[in-house]
């Protein structure tokens, strides 16, 4: 924990040395940010769902890839600039009890005892971002998420995957609120690559295994104009 503490105050450090007088060129601004997409534009990535900008001020998301799976479906709003940081909400919807129920079994793919199996899961995601450009066209964002479910029924609290990409991503699918504290800067390195390196922590509205917390670095590679 204090090393995921230390990292998040070596992020900010680094944001704050970053600070200058710099023209933000708006490449590589992705989907983990307050910045929309175009009107009639489209993105998608191996990591990252696939977006249709409809207008100034919305953008409508998937990942479609997990659709048969995961149904699921949102929009990121634009609320405008202050101080510096360009705000957006984004809310979402995901059904995850088709996919849950596939890895409850035996053999290759099994993650779940197939003693186990789970009635219908409405995750509900909504989250507030603020963007701030940096200089050498870096981008902080700043993220405030908060998730519940809707469940058909009892789920048993041992069907969980203990995985630590997983766990504390599902666990607001059993018990409690999740929320997530994050921060993140990505940056062009080229014009068709891009970095970003950030921190996350997780917070959930129960009495035991309630916290967590995780640092992510990513490399982006721009494969159309």
């Amino acid at each position: 924990m204090k090393r995921t503490f230390l990292a998040f105050a070596l992020l900010l450090i680094f944001t704050a040395l970053l600070q200058a007088q710099s023209q933000f060129t708006g490449r590589f601004m992705g989907y983990n940010t307050a910045y929309l997409l175009p009107e009639k534009k489209w993105e998608s990535g191996i990591r990252q769902p696939l977006r249709v900008g409809l207008s100034q001020k919305a953008e409508i998301y998937s990942t479609v890839l997990a659709l048969p799976l995961t149904p699921n479906a949102g929009i990121k709003i634009a609320w405008g600039e202050l101080g510096g940081f360009r705000f957006a909400t984004a809310h979402s919807l995901s059904v995850p009890s088709p996919v849950l129920n596939m890895l409850s079994r035996n053999g290759i793919g099994g993650f779940i005892s197939p003693e186990f199996t789970f009635p219908f899961i409405l995750s509900i995601n909504n989250s507030v971002l603020a963007s701030r450009p940096l200089c050498y066209s870096a981008l902080l964002t700043i993220k405030a998420e908060f998730l519940f479910a809707l469940r058909g029924g009892e789920i048993d609290p041992q069907s969980t995957i203990d995985l630590p990409i997983m766990y504390p991503r599902m666990a607001h699918y059993y018990k409690g609120t999740s929320v997530r504290l994050a921060a993140n800067v990505r940056a062009p390195i080229c014009h068709k690559a891009g970095v970003e390196g950030g921190v996350e922590v997780f917070m959930i509205t129960r009495s035991g295994n309630n916290f967590f917390a995780e640092n992510t670095g990513y490399v982006y590679w721009k494969m159309c104009n």
